[in-house]
C-alpha cells in the first residue's frame, strides 16, 4: 500500500486519502493526480524491436551468404560403387 506524509500533522496517510485519519483535515491532491507520470515502456518496446529486427537481418545474411556458398559449389557426383564380385 502506497501512502504519503500528511501536511499538516505529519502522519503517514493512504496515498490517495482526501482526509487525513488523524487531524481531520482536507487535504490537497495527490502529487501523482496535478501532474500525469511519464511513461518509459515506449523505449523499451522500441529496444525490443530494434534487436529482434537486428537479430533478423543478421540471420537473413548469413543464410544469403550460405545459400551463395551452395550456388557456386560445384555439384558433388557419388562415387561409383564397385560391383559385388
Amino acid at each position: 500500500m502506497r501512502t504519503r506524509i500528511c501536511p499538516f500533522c505529519k502522519e503517514d496517510i493512504h496515498s490517495q486519502a482526501l482526509v487525513c485519519r488523524y487531524c481531520t483535515r482536507d487535504l490537497p491532491p495527490p502529487a501523482q493526480q496535478i501532474r500525469k507520470q511519464t511513461s518509459y515502456y515506449w523505449l523499451a518496446a522500441i529496444t525490443a524491436a530494434g534487436i529482434i529486427v537486428s537479430g533478423a537481418a543478421f540471420l537473413a545474411s548469413e543464410f544469403l551468404r550460405e545459400r551463395k556458398n551452395w550456388l557456386t559449389e560445384p555439384p558433388r557426383r557419388p562415387k561409383p560403387q564397385n560391383p559385388p564380385d
